[in-house]
């Protein structure tokens, strides 16, 4: 026969097991799996052009806000690789001045880096409509 001390305990952790598991009214599992809601880079170009024996070279993308706030102030952080090998050639930064991104918006970077090769976005720092800072670290490599 069981002890009452046995019976106390097995309810204890049936309830803490369900207070776990329903946190907010909501199953944790689901919320999991909700995809964050940031400002990202969804596409980039890197554009090497050789004029009179002179490299000039072009980055520009396009930001995409999914927060439900607007974004001020978007600063996208980048590094450039050999594109033969995995030597970083530059790292900088960009960002879009006096521009606002509104909930679901879009808008173009332009930046122009000092080095050709494979481009990785490695942060995007913003500032929401409460004036509070974000920052979605992005860490992908776009292929040209």
């Amino acid at each position: 026969m069981l002890s009452l001390r046995t019976i106390w305990l097995c309810g204890l952790l049936l309830t803490a097991g369900v207070g776990v598991l329903f946190f907010n009214g909501r199953p944790a599992i689901a919320r999991r799996r909700e995809v964050p809601k940031v400002v990202r880079v969804t596409d980039v170009q890197l554009q090497s052009e050789n004029i009179a024996g002179v490299w000039y070279h072009r980055l520009t993308g396009r930001v995409r806000n999914e927060t439900a706030t607007p974004a001020h102030n978007v600063q996208i952080y980048y590094e450039i690789y050999d594109s033969t090998s995995k030597r970083l050639l530059e790292a900088g930064l960009t960002q879009l001045r006096n521009r606002v991104i509104n909930s679901e918006g879009e808008a173009e970077f332009l930046a122009t880096p000092n080095a050709g090769g494979r481009v990785k976005i490695t942060l995007v720092e913003w500032l929401s409509g409460d004036r509070q800072y974000h920052s979605f670290q992005q860490m992908q490599e776009f292929s040209q």
